[in-house]
């Protein structure tokens, strides 16, 4: 057995004896004492949550979940007092008999919710500030003040520190999320804690409104157990809105013919449980902005000036739903529902992945159908045994097309080519992926005591792949199927005392792929090799944090993380990415040191935070650039170290002004002293790298950003509210190659950028009519990302929503 193997047993091992003891002990420990439930409502009879139940004269408490529910657990037995408080409402006291070894459920507690908050007593906590709370370096995102805006969720996440989105262009271009220097598939994204690698690429954050969503849970590092992924440098976690009966209705219209249409909404009978919620979305856009670009002479393929064009060829479509239907709060289940989330995409492709590269007929689509079923109960079969559980079967198909005999330039001008295909060599193509793949994703915790947790977690991809090209349908190599199967098992262990917590876990990462490579390319032997490929890695992490001061709080985590290779990276995507069947898992040591702190003075907030990261990746897999052919692909690196420092700070008056602004250095190096070469023209062995000690290329490593605005109540109208806002963002320059080869003055440089948005919006009847105007980059710079590929300019949007609960 190996040493990684031989510590995850012995790790596990000592967790489930560790948890058998306990559970031995603490059983003794409740037969002395008692549990008490319940449920908080407001006058109307509703749930609410995020109120805090605490026992009178004991440290024991608690929040209500979303459904007003509370359980307290090891309370001695006797007259006891439960208090019941929170921001916003009036403190309620209830005497309550504990007898020991049974629990005790309170008839509910009818809370007035009306009172002012000088009034307040105990000053509760939001569900999203309880997160941010929590050992792991996270910052949490509340969007309910953002439900006005007009940017999709992709936007909202621009505006955190060490978090970088990079476009190659206008509605429904390509992007890439970047956090910490990790990027792609190396940060996680989930909703409500369901991975969504398998969503397809219509179901996205640039398409999703902000609408539809509660808040943002962004994981800068190691990740909890119960979300169970191999993120190398993070994961975002998207939170649906809870609210059990609502209706929430936006149109926006904007520069370059966009259109945003979003639909969101819930039912739930309060009686039977039965549930049904949905989100829908439309986009459409021309994307018709300008750019500053080369023009060639198609005659001889020269460029003979530079000057401002229209995009000719760059419309993008996309619309979805998520559906889900079940019940919920009962007595066998929290929630059981079963869902589908159905969406589809149809993108004139107008680049490649430089700007040099102009298309005229490359098109590119996918649709995709999503069943699935969730399920969770709180206390099953026996107090403090929670158990969750999500299985899907993901069908997406990816349709690419190439197949015009053209070169064009950016007037829109063509000529014939001598082979099909717009982008070179071998391009001709009219494709079709088909992506099948089962996920599952089991979680079970038990709460040992008032202070200790275990949670198992297991995850379960299995994806095949087949692909079938209309133009070239006896290629060979679409003929062998491609599969990829991952499991990822997690074991974790949580201590939670008043002014600190700490998390102990471990992950067995495995992954089988079954592909295909070349041999002998480009020679007369030519010939594809079936290749099958196993591995297995082992993990582990601990998070620790501690409340210096009330107020003041401290953070310090370690992983060592594995990333799997995803679909796309191994297989490509048929049309701009190049497949890569050799790569290697990442493995990272990563670690996190960072405060929080928070003081409230009467009508005045102030809310700091700083964050240290250390990353040290072996095998980093990194998106290059193929100048040829203007395509990309995926190779890994040896050795990659990042530190990196990060901080921000946010201002809040009374509801009436806001100011916030963060900072982001990030130095990401290549840390790999000498080069193997093997099968090389210059033999085998060791050679110097170059590159040691160099700055990665096309990652920023500098930027920032910040905003300010101001809310009048009772304009014009009363129960009404004037809001405006402004917002910046900065970038410092950065290049595109190793900057430590060749001169400078050949370096081709993303140079340093700043924006400015603004927008100004006005809610009447205490929020159910709104409307909101927005100017994008409004000093109309031009603004750059991945390998120069322009992003739009000045841009006007005007945004109607109606909302009714």
């Amino acid at each position: 057995m190996s040493n990684k193997l031989f510590g995850a047993n012995l790790l596990c091992s000592l967790l489930l004896l560790f948890f058998i003891s306990n559970t031995l002990n603490i059983s003794a420990q409740q037969s002395k004492s008692g549990i008490i439930t319940g449920r908080v409502t407001d006058a109307q009879k509703k749930a609410v949550y995020s109120i805090a139940v605490s026992v009178e004269g004991t440290a024991i408490g608690e929040y209500t979940s979303e459904s007003g529910e509370f359980k307290l657990v090891n309370v001695p037995p006797g007259n006891q007092t439960i208090v019941v408080s929170g921001v916003g409402a009036k403190t309620v006291r209830v005497n309550v008999l504990v007898e020991a070894g049974k629990t005790t459920r309170v008839p509910d507690v009818e809370i007035d919710n009306s009172v002012e908050l000088h009034e307040v007593a105990v000053e509760g906590k939001t569900e999203a500030r309880q997160k941010q709370e929590q050992a792991y370096a996270i910052t949490v995102v509340d969007l309910k003040q953002s439900y006005n805006t007009v940017a999709p969720l992709s936007k909202m996440l621009s505006n955190i520190s060490s978090v970088r989105i990079r476009e190659d262009g206008g509605v429904g271009s390509n992007y890439n999320f970047s956090l910490n220097g990790f990027s792609g598939n190396q940060v996680k994204f989930f909703l409500d804690g369901i991975p969504m690698d398998n969503f397809g690429s219509s179901f996205n954050l640039s398409n999703i409104s902000v609408n539809m969503a509660e808040r943002i849970e962004v994981y800068k590092g190691v990740l909890p157990v119960s979300l169970g992924a191999d993120a190398l440098g993070g994961a975002v976690n998207i939170i649906s809105r809870k609210d059990a009966n609502y209706l929430d209705a936006s149109y926006s219209i904007g520069s370059f013919n966009t259109h945003r249409i979003s639909l969101n909404g819930a039912y739930t009978d309060l009686k039977t449980g039965f549930t049904v919620r949905a989100n829908t979305f439309f986009n459409y856009s021309d994307n018709d902005y300008k750019v500053f670009a080369p023009i060639k002479d198609l005659s001889n393929g020269k460029t003979i000036e530079e000057r401002w064009v229209k995009r000719f060829h760059d419309d993008y479509q996309s619309m979805g739903i998520k559906f889900e239907t079940g019940i919920t709060n009962k007595s066998y289940a929290d929630y059981l529902l079963a869902g589908v989330i159905l969406s589809k995409n149809d993108k004139d492709v107008q680049t490649g992945a430089v700007i040099d590269a102009v298309y005229g007929g490359v098109k590119s689509k996918s649709e995709s159908m999503i069943p699935s079923i969730r399920y969770k109960k709180d206390d099953l079969f026996v107090e403090g045994l929670s158990a969750s559980f999500y299985g899907a079967y993901s069908m997406v198909n990816s349709f690419s097309t190439d197949t015009l005999a053209r070169n064009y330039n950016w007037l829109g001008e063509w000529q014939p080519s001598d082979t099909k295909g717009e982008r070179g060599t071998n391009s001709y193509t009219d494709s079709k992926i088909r992506n099948r793949e089962w996920v599952a994703n089991a979680n079970i915790s038990y709460m040992i005591n008032n202070h200790q947790s275990v949670t198992l977690n297991h995850v379960f991809s299995s994806l095949n792949r087949k692909i079938h090209d209309k133009v070239d349908p006896d290629n060979e190599s679409n003929k062998i199927p491609q599969k990829l199967t991952k499991n990822i098992t997690g074991l974790g262990w949580q201590v939670k005392y008043d002014r600190w917590n700490a998390n102990v876990f471990t992950k067995l990462y495995s992954t089988s792929s079954s592909t295909y490579k070349i041999i002998n390319q480009y020679k007369e032997d030519e010939r594809l090799d079936k290749v099958d490929d196993d591995k297995t890695n082992v993990g582990y992490g601990a998070a620790f944090t501690y409340f210096i001061l009330p107020r003041l709080q401290a953070k310090v985590s370690y992983e060592k993380a594995y990333r799997l290779p995803e679909s796309t990276e191994m297989f490509g995507d048929g049309l701009n990415q190049l497949r890569n069947p050799d790569l290697k898992p990442e493995s990272s040591n990563n670690a996190n040191l960072g405060f929080i702190f928070e003081q409230n003075l009467k009508e005045h907030t102030v809310f700091l935070e700083g964050n240290f990261i250390y990353r040290d990746t072996k095998d980093f897999i990194l998106k290059d650039l193929t100048e040829a052919s203007a395509v990309t692909g995926y190779k890994n690196m040896g050795k990659v170290l990042t530190k990196g420092v990060e901080g921000g700070i946010k201002y809040q008056w009374k509801n009436r002004l806001h100011a916030g602004a963060n900072l982001t250095y990030q130095d990401i190096k290549d840390n790999q002293k000498y080069e193997e070469n093997t099968g090389t023209y210059v033999g085998n062995g060791k050679s110097e790298n170059l590159n040691y000690k160099r700055r990665l290329p096309n990652i920023p490593y500098f930027f920032g950003h910040g905003d300010i605005g101001v809310q009048f109540q009772n304009i014009g109208l009363k129960d009404s509210e004037l809001s405006l806002d402004y917002s910046i963002n900065y970038m410092w320059k950065y290049y595109l190659s190793f900057p430590g080869l060749g001169a400078k003055s050949t370096k081709d440089v993303i140079p340093e950028q700043t924006s400015h948005d603004i927008s100004l919006g006005y809610t009447m009847q205490n929020g159910r009519y709104s409307v909101m105007l927005e100017c994008t980059n409004f000093t109309d710079e031009k603004l750059y990302d991945n390998y120069r590929l322009q992003k739009p300019g000045r841009a006007f949007n005007l945004k109607f929503r109606y909302f009714l609960k």
